[in-house]
């Protein structure tokens, strides 16, 4: 008999993932106010050496949450997730060469590319999950409709927002990341 997986309850992995979420706003709400009044001098300065390790992280760790919900919990993404997918797991490859070769100059560009994408799909998602049903078009074309939440936290957090928090703070670590090679 194969052994049985002793899964973490979805119910505190949601909770876990929109905790995280929140920590990662704050960070990036302190950094993008650090970047657009001083200029970078303190936050941004002091994490800039370790930015592509971040990136690194960040990218491996979203791939990895992406995949568990659907591979090991079962939760089949919809096609507004699949997009999101789509700019995200490239740059968890980009991230690992960029980290390998030390490159501080095309990896943020085309990584701010990948990540406005998915801010722009995470975002249209959130909104048409918070909205009355109909009020935007949605583009699921199979059994899974983009209505359905499978995280709900807090009363706002959805996966779409964790998503959209995560392509944001990615978009301020490759500008802190691209600023060191400027200086």
């Amino acid at each position: 008999m194969p052994p049985v997986l002793n899964l973490m309850p979805i119910e505190t992995l949601n909770l876990i993932i929109a905790a995280g979420a929140l920590v990662m706003l704050i960070a990036l709400i302190a950094l993008a106010c650090d970047l657009a009044f001083a200029k970078g001098r303190h936050i941004a300065n002091d994490i800039a050496p370790y930015a592509i390790y971040l990136i690194l992280a960040i990218t491996l760790g979203g791939t990895a949450m992406s995949l568990v919900y659907s591979e090991i919990y079962g939760f089949i993404p919809c096609a507004l997730c699949w997009l999101q997918r789509v700019f995200l797991y490239p740059q968890a490859l980009m991230a690992a060469g960029g980290a390998w070769w030390k490159d501080s100059i095309m990896l943020p560009r085309y990584g701010i590319l990948l990540s406005i994408a998915g801010v722009v799909i995470s975002l249209y998602q959130y909104v048409y999950q918070m909205l009355p049903q109909g009020s935007l078009p949605c583009p699921a074309s199979g059994t899974i409709d983009c209505l359905d939440k499978v995280i709900d936290e807090f009363g706002f957090m959805t996966f779409p927002l964790v998503s959209a928090i995560t392509f944001a703070f990615l978009i301020i670590l490759y500008v802190i990341l691209y600023r060191t090679h400027a200086k």
